[in-house]
């Protein structure tokens, strides 16, 4: 600034100069005064460019970067046990006093296998972290996960996982969008604590960097929460009462479905298209059923409260250095609704009036809060020198349903006058996605444990077993891990061993196989249809040929060979 007002200035008084006598002594200071001019502005645009080259390098040095590129191939072969579709509701064609009343109709389906050969996958992830200050720091994870080949939308196959949503944005292959797996503000009070706010670590939890052969990634259990969670956190060190270094105990706050911003929450209620009326469906007609339009809200907030202890243990004996950590933790789910805001295609709700749709792009929200849930989970894991680890993880839940059901399903208008045995009418919903763990009405609890070994035979080679097995109503807020479908939200037994192979450096490759075999139907899901007749754990018996909305696989064999570099 300082050169350019010289320079007008001078500029200014040349024609003053110019009307009086100058030497050539005079005109050549002019000339050589000019010049120092524009070498000096040179000069100074020269300095601020290496001024901002620094400044960038000395931002970009405060970013440290990672993370890790997954090319996966997977074969896989689905088996479905004899099951009835269910259709709907039509008029019992009589005669007797039961003419004119609902009956159920399906369609028998016999034993089937469904198989994928060939199925490509990649999946990366860029992990960002931004020192602030020596107590501040910002932790970030964002990552692409895609199908070769693969829709944006994934067709809905009866597994949670198939709704897209932002707790499984990260999880779930959809498209190659880089989507927002954590991101949080963390400040850590020496001496009082850790706060954390914003998308919290809350996916890829202990013990699963077992597997991964790597550090723990996350604060909650795998068997707990594997999913994204938005909500604010804060640990307690528990040095100074005489535990164990670095034990920890945390309280955190999530949200998990803001009513007020969509979904009915904008206004008390709203209304959407949510199955089928079968009134006037009959035998003869059974596509006389028409759309049914349900009022859906008002909503309130579905949020989740937890706590957690983690106490880390390092001791000696036998000869050699044993590392080991014990965690407990418990989540209260709250106003807990039927499905999050999603997309999907193919959803079993069809598209057009009738007995049928087209398979279509399509919406889902909550229609209603269906109660609360507490989570219990307890996980031990176990390094004995430095080549064997073993773990057990353990977990429990506990319904308190406050007597709603999805609107979701299929519905008939009852007349004013029932014979005995049938509910009051109109517009009373027989079937459909039904209440909080299949009983709108009663609390039930469920169990599921975890267990895994790995022997790192040598530093580059490690060999993985793991089991886990779900009760018949089990449920875990763990939407997916990059598989097929979600093992720890499996009802039933799931077997899977795996070949951890490092040969280069940040370079591995892994072999696995995955075998699941499901007891009941609706694995992943918090919700269910009540029976219509008998125990719900009957009803769904994937042996006993259940009545089914959309079918449910007995058995996955799942055969997989990953690449995994990191950097």
């Amino acid at each position: 600034m300082r050169l350019t007002q010289l320079a007008t200035g001078l500029l200014i008084g040349l024609p003053l100069a110019a009307q009086t006598p100058a030497s050539d002594d005079f005109k050549k200071q002019l000339d050589d005064l000019k010049k120092q001019i524009v070498a000096l502005e040179e000069k100074a645009k020269d300095q601020e460019k290496t001024l901002t080259k620094v400044e960038t390098k000395v931002a970009q040095d405060n970013i440290a970067w990672g993370g890790d590129l997954r090319t996966r191939f997977d074969s896989a072969k689905w088996g479905f046990k004899p099951y009835s579709q269910f259709m709907g509701f039509v008029q019992n064609p009589g005669p007797g006093p039961m003419t004119g009343m609902p009956m159920p109709m399906a369609m028998p389906v016999s034993e089937q296998d469904y198989s994928n050969p060939v199925q490509w996958s990649t999946r990366l992830r860029l992990r960002m972290g931004i020192n602030i200050s020596d107590h501040a720091k910002i932790m970030a994870r964002l990552t692409m996960f895609k199908v070769h080949g693969g829709a944006d939308t994934p067709i809905f196959n009866g597994s949670p996982n198939t709704v897209t949503n932002s707790f499984n944005s990260g999880k779930v292959p959809t498209n190659d969008t880089l989507h927002v797996e954590r991101a949080s503000f963390v400040y850590d009070w020496p001496g009082l604590g850790v706060l954390s706010i914003g998308r919290q670590n809350t996916s890829d939890g202990p013990p699963f960097e077992v597997r991964e052969g790597g550090e723990r990634q996350a604060t909650p259990q795998a068997l707990a929460v594997n999913a994204m969670v938005d909500g604010i956190g804060w640990k307690f060190h528990l040095d100074k009462l005489g535990l164990p270094e670095h034990t920890l105990f945390g309280l955190c706050y999530g949200v998990g479905y803001e009513s007020g911003f969509g979904g009915g929450g904008l206004v008390k209620a709203s209304a959407a298209p949510v199955g089928f009326n079968f009134s006037n469906a009959t035998m003869a007609n059974p596509a006389a059923a028409t759309m049914q339009v349900n009022t859906i809200g008002p909503l309130k907030d579905s949020t989740v409260l937890g706590a957690m202890f983690d106490m880390p243990l390092l001791f000696e004996g036998l000869g050699t250095v044993h590392s080991a950590a014990f965690y407990l933790g418990f989540n209260r789910f709250g106003n807990m609704t039927d499905i999050p805001f999603g997309q999907l295609s193919n959803f079993p709700v069809a598209a057009a009036p009738g007995m049928g749709g087209m398979p279509s792009t399509q919406y889902v929200t909550a229609t209603t809060n269906l109660g609360d849930m507490d989570q219990w989970t307890a996980t031990w894991k176990h390094k004995v020198g430095d080549s064997f680890t073993y773990f057990g993880s353990f977990g429990y839940i506990k319904s308190s349903p406050n007597g709603k059901s999805s609107q979701y399903g299929a519905y008939w208008n009852f007349p004013a006058v029932m014979p005995p045995g049938y509910p009051a009418g109109p517009n009373v919903q027989l079937t459909g996605f039904g209440g909080m763990m299949g009983d709108a009405n009663a609390s039930h609890t469920a169990t599921a444990y975890y267990l895994g070994t790995r022997w790192d035979v040598t530093e580059s080679l490690g060999l993985g077993l793991e089991f886990n097995h779900g009760s018949p109503r089990w449920f875990t807020y763990s939407p997916a891990t990059g598989e097929a479908t979600e093992k720890l939200g499996a009802r039933g037994n799931v077997w899977e061993a795996y070949v951890h192979w490092a040969f280069a450096k940040n370079v591995a490759l892994r072999v696995g196989y995955i075998d699941y075999k499901f007891s009941h139907a609706f694995s992943g899901w918090h919700i269910a249809p009540a029976p219509m007749a008998g125990s719900w754990e009957d009803a769904y018996d994937l042996n006993k040929n259940p009545m089914l909305q959309y079918a449910s696989p007995a058995s996955i064999k799942n055969t997989y060979v990953s690449l995994e570099v990191k950097f």
